[in-house]
This record gives structure tokens, C-alpha cells and sequence, in this order.
């Protein structure tokens, strides 16, 4: 069972569709990946790696294949995780 709700972002879901119509096997890992951050959300697969530059927040990313990550915000008041995106690297 799921110890964190989770909500992904507007470019998340598009991010998302993009691997399924174009790389299948990135779309499949997203879902590995998800699936393990609603247990435990600061490691596990995909090299969770804690973002510097935002000392306020809880922010990770994780590796979807070699040039694309799967970053997300950690609420620990509220046990929710907010992924922002899966596709691209920090924002490019």
C-alpha cells in the first residue's frame, strides 16, 4: 500500500504520452518509478538524487534512461509527492 499521495503535473501527463507513443520502454520505467516513490520517495530506483538550489523544498530527481529524469517535490506534512516531469533533464 502506498504511503504518499501522488499528483502529477499538466507536463508530467504530457511528458508521459510522449513515451508512450514514441519509447516504450521509458514510458514502462516512468511507471516502475512511481510506483516506488509513493513508498519511499527519498530512494530506490532510478538514483534518487536530492536537488540543491532548493534549501525551502524537497525536491528529487531520478533517472528515466540516460538523458531523461523524473523530478518531483517530497510534502512530507502532507505525504504527497507533486512530479513535475518525466522527460528532459532539470528543465531543459
Amino acid at each position: 500500500m502506498s504511503k504518499y499521495k501522488l499528483y502529477l503535473s499538466e507536463e508530467a501527463e504530457e511528458d508521459l504520452g510522449w513515451f508512450r507513443k514514441n519509447e516504450r520502454k521509458s514510458y514502462l520505467k516512468c511507471f516502475d518509478l512511481i510506483r516506488n516513490i509513493a513508498k519511499t520517495p527519498r530512494k530506490g530506483l532510478g538514483k534518487p538524487e536530492r536537488l540543491r538550489y532548493f534549501e525551502d523544498r524537497e525536491v528529487y530527481s531520478r533517472r528515466v534512461n540516460q538523458k531523461d529524469r523524473m523530478i518531483y517535490e517530497i510534502d512530507e506534512p502532507e505525504k504527497q509527492v507533486d512530479i513535475t516531469s518525466c522527460k528532459g533533464h532539470y528543465g531543459e
